[in-house]
């Protein structure tokens, strides 16, 4: 019993040292596969394309099954364009810290990002397009959150989840249509080029 007691506390040990979730002064949750990483050792990064997970893109052209369903549709057009504005978020804050690549390989920090959550705080034209009954003036809180794996030439080694729910009332008076969204771009840009600075 002693000797189970033992080996399950050395398995524990393991698998916190391995990996850290929950408060992260960077993200919300970091988990590390590689214990010993440190993101400071790389000097040359490969920032991938920023894409959208798949529950984002089952967005696209959706249509509200009555007024109690809050899913909203979303654009391709949209998330072309705000993907494209995180990325160039990202790239502008750690392009002061490395040197950024055009292609992944040994030595090179790749970083992925996917937005899994892409919510604005206005109307826009696809939830115009679903409800065309709906005023401009309406008012979302918004919402945003992404999942970021780093890796090395094919092997994993950390992944970080961060996201941005503000309240109704912290989207008030109502801003532009993306608020939500630009704010946590920037934000995540910051947690990125601290992570490797």
């Amino acid at each position: 019993m002693k000797f189970k007691l033992i080996a399950c506390i050395a398995a524990l040990a393991l698998v916190a040292s391995c990996t850290t979730t929950g408060t992260d002064a960077r993200f919300d949750s970091l988990e590390l596969v590689e214990a010993d990483i440190l993101f400071t050792n790389y000097d040359r990064v490969y920032l991938a394309p920023v894409t959208v997970s798949d529950e984002v893109r089952e967005r696209i052209g959706y249509r509200p099954l009555g007024a109690s369903d809050r899913t909203r549709p979303i654009s391709e057009r949209d998330i072309s364009e705000k993907t494209a504005d995180i990325y160039d978020d990202i790239k502008d804050a750690i392009d002061n810290e490395v040197t950024l690549v055009e292609a992944p390989g040994p030595g090179i920090l790749m970083v992925e990002v996917v937005m899994t959550r892409l919510e604005s705080n206005r109307p826009t034209q696809a939830d115009l397009g679903a409800n065309p009954g709906l005023s401009m003036s309406s008012v979302y809180s918004g919402a945003a959150a992404a999942e970021v794996t780093f890796s090395e030439d094919g092997q994993p080694l950390a992944v970080a989840e961060d996201s941005y729910f503000p309240s109704l009332n912290d989207s008030l008076p109502s801003g532009p249509v993306w608020s939500t969204v630009d704010r946590f771009s920037g934000r995540l840009a910051r947690k990125l080029e601290d992570l490797l600075d």
